[in-house]
């Protein structure tokens, strides 16, 4: 921890309360100030300053001096919490020419205290555009740079590169904990071959829990079970000439019509022709993926496949994911030729994560 200073917000003095002790205005204030500086310590040290959740910002549609800032939760720079409980639209009128900074930061206005009735301070939210940053503590939503006075605010075209009269959202400051999700995958080796099928699994597991916040969590069976209901991905690593029973058969498109998805690998070259006649039976119809497919980019970038244990064909569809490259043994750190190099493997983890993301993506996860 290099920057220590939110150390020193933690209070080190405390009011010792007493019988018979006088409990004036000042005395209650410092004992409520003391939690409310540990509670400002702990979102400092815990999370750090930005934004916690929410906060989007949107232009308008079409485009004027209009922005839409949906609900959320910040952190100031000082370890204030400020919510935003409703949606805002904030207009940045006929502003002058150059860049602005969409602000929030935290106010408060006193209420009550008419005659000897109890006074309330009443913490509120404040947002505003300035053309510089502010010393006051505050969290940057947005910021845009004006070609001229009075310019329609719009989305930008490449968020990467943000043009004049577009919001960029790049110096947006996301805090907290990692949101883990669980993703379920039962692996099953039909004809009992799955030992390098699961350890494979369980090491992208591993990456993953790593690099993301997908946590998979890995059920190996030697034969299908009829309640997949658990399931968000079922691995079919086929191997030798077999077929789906009836049941089997039905578990299987009850389970992809309620939003699962299957991924199928033939392990063998031999089982290339069982796998088509399994997909067919299931009316399941995978192409081969376009090249700005979010499959290629998401989280890594790939300009196409790469080989797994036997080539890189791959085809998809919704709720689908066919290979013959037999993936989860390259992910097991195996080869065609024996022990895959320690690049492969990396390239084969970065590639299963992609093909996690595609498959969630799909089911809006």
């Amino acid at each position: 921890m290099k920057d220590t200073s939110s150390l020193k917000l933690f209070p080190t003095r405390q009011v010792k309360p007493f019988d018979g002790m006088s409990i004036t205005a000042e005395i209650w204030d410092q004992a409520h100030e003391e939690h409310r500086q540990m509670l400002r310590a702990h979102n400092l040290v815990s999370h750090g300053g930005g934004i916690i959740t929410g906060l989007e910002v949107v232009a308008n549609d079409p485009p004027d001096q209009y922005v839409f800032i949906s609900p959320g939760v910040a952190v100031d720079p000082v370890g204030n919490v400020i919510v935003v409980a409703e949606p805002v639209a904030y207009d940045f009128e006929s502003t002058a020419p150059g860049p602005l900074y969409l602000l929030l930061g935290l106010g408060e206005s006193e209420v009550g205290g008419v005659g000897n009735e109890a006074k309330y301070s009443q913490s509120e939210y404040v947002i505003a555009a300035r053309t510089s940053l502010p010393r006051r503590p505050s969290v940057e939503l947005a910021r845009v740079t004006l070609s001229a006075a009075g310019m329609a605010i719009q989305n930008a075209g490449d968020p990467l590169h943000p043009a004049a009269d577009s919001l960029d959202l790049r110096y947006r400051s996301h805090v907290g904990p990692a949101q883990v999700q669980n993703v379920n995958v039962l692996v099953t080796g039909l004809e009992n071959d799955e030992a390098d099928l699961l350890k494979g699994w369980d090491q992208l597991g591993k990456f993953s829990q790593m690099v993301s916040k997908y946590q998979i969590i890995v059920d190996g069976e030697e034969q299908l079970p009829q309640d997949l209901g658990n399931y968000d991905l079922v691995y079919l690593g086929g191997k030798g000439n077999y077929s789906l029973s009836a049941s089997q058969a039905k578990s299987l498109a009850s389970f992809v019509e309620m939003g699962g998805t299957l991924m199928v690998e033939p392990v063998s070259d031999s089982a290339q022709d069982a796998c088509q006649k399994m997909l067919k039976k299931l009316a399941l119809k995978p192409v081969k993926p376009d090249a700005d497919s979010p499959l290629f980019s998401t989280p890594f970038l790939f300009a196409e496949a790469p080989a797994g244990f036997s080539g890189n064909q791959v085809e998809v569809g919704r709720n689908i994911f066919y290979s013959t490259a037999c993936y989860a043994r390259s992910w097991a750190g195996k080869a065609a030729s024996g022990n895959a190099s320690r690049s492969d493997i990396r390239t084969s983890h970065e590639w299963g994560l992609n093909i996690i993301y595609s498959i969630l993506q799909q089911a809006g996860r």
